[in-house]
C-alpha cells in the first residue's frame, strides 16, 4: 500500500442508462489513470458508501 495516493471517483446514473462509476489514479505531474470501473447496482452501492447516502427505502 503507497503512503500518499490520490484517486479520483466519477459516478454517472444519467439519462435513464445503468449507473456506471468510474476510479482514476493520479500521480503528480501525471494525467489521472483509470484503474477500476463498476456498473448497475454495485456502482450504485459503491457511490453511496463513498458520500454516505443511506439507501433509500
Amino acid at each position: 500500500m503507497k503512503d500518499f495516493d490520490t484517486v479520483l471517483v466519477g459516478f454517472d446514473h444519467s439519462h435513464g442508462d445503468p449507473a456506471i462509476l468510474i476510479v482514476g489514479r493520479k500521480a503528480p505531474g501525471d494525467n489521472v489513470r483509470i484503474i477500476n470501473q463498476f456498473q448497475g447496482k454495485e456502482a450504485e452501492e459503491l457511490y453511496r458508501k463513498l458520500v454516505g447516502e443511506e439507501k433509500k427505502a
